[in-house]
């Protein structure tokens, strides 16, 4: 057994699980392994991340313009019909359809004797339903078991049994599962996500800038960092917001930046792949998500010496932020003293770079070097061979 398989959304989109998921790619490229990244989805022509050239990308079902249009009527009529084996609660499921099912299962079941590395619960799942058993089934988690609606529980409860390794982002949500697994052939361990090699830039922390990304999802909470920096915009008249992201509530969030006049001060720019050198353009970092699987942003920014401001959600930023030393962590949703942390920051040069160089020490638990040792002993324990 030595080849890895690698199935993600879209491996040519943008956010924290596609960056951490080429992060691993690459490495294990890098060392020598066979990695196979099988994309359900492309809807660019180009990728976001760069990706090692002796890592295979194959995609299911291209919604690039050229594919599309080249469709016969009964393509075209499955793709507009509702899939039937996504489950309903998958956030993406709208994006999903007969084509996608037929194609997703059709190559689960044409696999054997490799390891199936599945990033999702809805492909967990079907992974744990109709993957042949001489694969061995790694599933991932991006999110925290907390958040999903009780029917995804349920059927996350149901077959995550019956896969063989199960990977989580914290310590917490390592701790619910192997509860919930008790006495279950499933093996759970912890990998977090990585970093991947940088650039070594710093920020000097001059900047008036805070800086966030991620996608303009309600999930994201940009609406509550906006009415947070409200709350001292007269204090710091000269202190602007960078929003990074792409997403559906652009619209929205750009109606509440005209209304409550702070145009002038935020800004809302498209994602770009230098962000390691907005970061060290910047100041503070701020993530106001209401749920985080991890926060895997908040660790590319503290690489650069950036401090945090960030809620307390679950899961992830309470594991990654040390209170009060690399950044602040404020209860969830309070926007008043989610604008109280950063108008301390903001006033306070000395303690901005103090948490910033606490922040680069930090981090250092996240690096590739420290995570992919992680990944090398589970494929040494799985028995995988290199290519």
């Amino acid at each position: 057994m030595s080849k890895i398989y690698i199935l993600l959304f879209d491996i040519y989109g943008v956010g924290g699980t596609v960056r951490t998921i080429v992060n691993t790619a690459n490495f294990l490229a890098k060392q020598g392994y066979d990695v196979e990244i099988v994309s359900v989805f492309r809807y660019q022509k180009d990728m976001f991340f760069p990706l090692n050239p002796n890592v295979k990308v194959s995609v299911l079902n291209s919604r690039l313009k050229s594919a599309v249009k080249n469709r016969n009527l009964a393509i075209r009529l499955l793709d507009r019909s509702n899939s039937i084996f996504i489950h309903p609660d998958d956030e993406a499921y709208k994006f999903f359809s007969l084509v996608t099912d037929i194609k997703l299962i059709k190559w689960i079941k044409s696999i054997r004797n490799s390891v199936i590395i599945t990033t999702r619960p809805s492909f967990n799942i079907l992974a744990a339903k109709y993957a042949h058993p001489s694969n061995i089934l790694i599933g991932q988690e991006h999110l925290n078991f907390s958040i999903y609606p009780d029917k995804l529980k349920k059927a996350i409860l149901k077959y995550y049994p019956k896969l063989d390794y199960l990977l989580t982002l914290t310590d917490k949500d390592t701790t619910r599962y192997k509860q919930l697994f008790n006495n279950k052939n499933v093996q759970v361990r912890k990998i977090p996500n990585s970093l991947p090699p940088l650039k070594k830039v710093k920020s000097s922390l001059n900047e008036k800038i805070i800086i966030s990304a991620g996608r303009l999802v309600p999930q994201k909470g940009y609406d509550l960092l906006i009415q947070a920096f409200t709350l001292i915009k007269d204090k710091h008249p000269d202190w602007i917001i960078k929003i990074f992201g792409k997403g559906r509530d652009k619209s929205f969030l750009e109606e509440l930046i005209h209304e409550t006049e702070t145009y002038n001060n935020i800004f809302i720019l498209p994602p770009t792949p230098n962000i390691e050198e907005e970061f060290a353009r910047s100041s503070i970092f701020a993530l106001s998500s209401r749920y985080e699987g991890f926060g895997m942003v908040l660790v590319e920014a503290m690489a650069v010496g950036l401090p945090i401001v960030s809620f307390d959600c679950p899961e992830g930023p309470g594991e990654i932020i040390t209170n009060n030393e690399d950044g602040f962590l404020v209860e969830e949703g309070n926007i008043e003293e989610f604008a109280n942390k950063l108008d301390i920051l903001m006033s306070n040069q000395e303690l901005r770079i103090k948490m910033g160089n606490a922040a680069l020490k930090n981090v250092e638990r996240f690096s590739i070097e420290v995570i992919g040792k992680l990944w090398l002993q589970l494929l040494d324990d799985i028995g995988i061979t290199l290519k």
